[in-house]
């Protein structure tokens, strides 16, 4: 008898928007200033899409992390 095999789940099973509580804001059209963020398992960070508007540098340009402690710190990189 072979054995029953697991289910994976599938990448139509994942959230893809930002669950309640992920994005902290005042007002719609204010400014995110704090939010959930997701490392995946292949290392990518997911930002919730509210969130990106208001980041301080621009989508797909290089970036600068660096570990202080228990906190990961990301700034846009500098020429």
């Amino acid at each position: 008898m072979s054995k029953p095999k697991e289910k994976k789940k599938s990448r139509a099973e994942e959230p893809l928007h930002a669950q309640n509580g992920d994005v902290n804001t005042k007002a719609p059209d204010e400014r995110v200033t704090e939010f959930k963020a997701k490392v995946n398992k292949y290392g990518f960070l997911h930002v919730p899409k509210k969130a990106r508007s208001s980041l301080p540098f621009e989508i797909e340009k290089p970036l600068v992390a660096r570990i202080e402690g228990k906190r990961l710190v990301i700034a846009a990189a500098t020429k």
